[in-house]
C-alpha cells in the first residue's frame, strides 16, 4: 500500500488546537531539528556580510521548506550583494508571492530593477514600500519616484547608490 502524503498545514492545525487545550508553548516547527541550526549560521553569517557563505546556507535552508519568506529575502539580499541580480529579482519576487506584504522585499525588488537597468518599473513596486521606522529611506525613494515619474531621472547607479546610502544610515530599521 502506498504511503499517504501528510497535509502538513492541516496537521499542524489540528495539533495547534490540542496545544491550546493542553496549554503547551508554541515552538518553531522545522522540517528537521538540523534546519533550526542552519538558519542560526546563515543568520550569523548574513550579520556578518559574509553574503556568499550567508547565501549557501539558505540555499541549504531553501531544501527544507522552500515557502520560507524571511529565508527567501535574505537569500535575494545576499544575491543582490553579490550582483547576482537576475537572481535577486527572482527571490524577491517569490518572497513576495509567500508573504504579499514583505515590505523589505518591495524595498530591496526596487533596487533590484534599477540595477537591471529597469528604473522606469520602480515606481509600482517602490509605492508598496512603507516603513516609518527608516524615514531617511522614506524620503529617498519619494524623491527618486518623483525624478523618474517626471522623466528627470538621474542615472541608474546614482539612483541605486543613494538608495542604498540610505539603507545604510537607517541601520537595523530596514532588514
Amino acid at each position: 500500500m502506498a504511503e499517504k502524503k501528510i497535509d502538513k498545514s492541516r496537521r499542524n492545525f489540528l495539533f495547534g488546537a490540542v496545544r491550546r487545550i493542553r496549554k503547551e508553548d508554541e515552538q518553531p516547527v522545522a522540517s528537521t531539528a538540523g534546519g533550526i541550526e542552519v538558519v542560526k549560521a546563515a543568520n550569523a553569517l548574513y550579520v556578518d556580510g559574509n553574503w556568499e557563505g550567508a547565501r549557501l546556507k539558505y540555499k541549504e535552508c531553501l531544501e527544507q521548506d522552500k515557502n520560507d519568506a524571511d529565508v527567501r529575502y535574505r537569500l535575494g539580499v545576499c544575491s543582490y550583494r553579490l550582483g547576482m541580480y537576475r537572481q535577486a529579482k527572482l527571490e524577491f519576487e517569490r518572497t513576495l508571492r509567500i508573504d504579499q506584504n514583505y515590505q523589505d522585499a518591495f524595498l530591496y525588488l526596487g533596487l533590484t530593477l534599477v540595477r537591471l537597468g529597469r528604473p522606469e518599473k520602480t515606481p509600482g513596486v517602490w509605492s508598496r514600500y512603507f516603513n516609518p521606522s527608516a524615514v531617511k529611506v522614506m524620503r529617498e525613494l519619494n524623491l527618486q519616484l518623483g525624478l523618474i515619474e517626471t522623466h528627470q531621472p538621474d542615472p541608474d547607479e546614482d539612483i541605486a547608490l543613494a538608495v542604498e546610502k540610505a539603507i545604510a544610515e537607517s541601520g537595523d530599521a530596514v532588514g
